[in-house]
């Protein structure tokens, strides 16, 4: 995109090298940052692409490879792959989740593009729920966008007593979330939703979520059946602004 540079580091993580994308505005720093957290198909094209937008809106971004234990920049294709992709996330640890993302947060406050005291998160899918699990368990996150997120809550399908993650970190959260999500999710129907809600506001924590009528699952995506433009529009917008409150810099005198 104009006006993005883009790249890639490797961190070191638990004994294996975890590939970040890297994407930063053309001129003069620093800039508040922003994690892109991919679904569960790797950091793909897609993930690559809104991080390059939201480079382009004035952040740094970054999006770490969350497989890398499995293989350096493990990507499953959309589709019939959707087992394997299933696979993959199925070995991924909180605690492995957690200690990606605090490397990554580590990287940030060490860039000298980038205003360490202002870093967010956003993340698709299981990347929402990653997002989520940032505002509660990795110091630094500032404010965190989650686009139907996950695994908060157990699935309608899941199996009776599956641990909540919402009960065991609602009381953890340390940052502003906003939530977008669809009112035909199957995975995440609209009253899991509202219980996302209510444990966090009764936390005394802030939510703010936007439910679109007629969206289903992974409705960003442009080049998916369950593409929503109504709603991806205005998520957009509102991630914009929701990052824009919480992360950008004073004006400079």
């Amino acid at each position: 995109m104009a006006g993005v540079t883009g790249g890639k580091v490797d961190l070191r993580v638990d004994g294996s090298a975890m590939p970040v994308f890297t994407y930063r505005p053309e001129g003069d720093g620093p800039w508040p940052a922003v994690i892109v957290v991919q679904e569960i198909f790797g950091v793909n094209d897609e993930i690559k692409g809104f991080a390059a937008r939201i480079a382009e809106a004035g952040y740094v971004a970054v999006a770490p490879d969350m497989y890398h234990r499995a293989g350096y920049n493990v990507v499953v294709p959309y589709g019939p792959d959707r087992g394997r992709a299933r696979g993959l996330r199925s070995q991924v640890s909180e605690d492995g989740i957690v200690a990606d993302l605090r490397a990554t947060v580590e990287y940030l406050g060490g860039n000298p593009d980038v205003d360490a005291g202002r870093v967010g998160i956003v993340g698709f899918c299981f990347g929402g729920m990653v997002a989520y699990l940032a505002a509660a368990r990795v110091p630094g996150i500032k404010a965190a966008a989650v686009y139907y997120g996950g695994e908060i809550v157990p699935r309608p399908d899941a199996p009776p007593g599956t641990p909540s993650l919402l009960d065991k970190t609602a009381a953890d959260v340390q940052c502003p979330l906003i939530g977008f999500w669809g009112d035909r999710d199957h995975l995440i129907p609209v009253e899991s939703v509202r219980e996302i809600e209510v444990a966090l506001t009764a936390a005394g924590k802030s939510i703010e979520n936007h439910i679109y009528e007629g969206a289903g699952h992974g409705f960003v995506w442009e080049d998916r059946p369950g593409y929503h433009e109504t709603g991806t529009k205005d998520a957009w917008s509102r991630t914009l602004d929701f990052f824009a409150s919480h992360l950008r810099q004073p004006a400079r005198v």
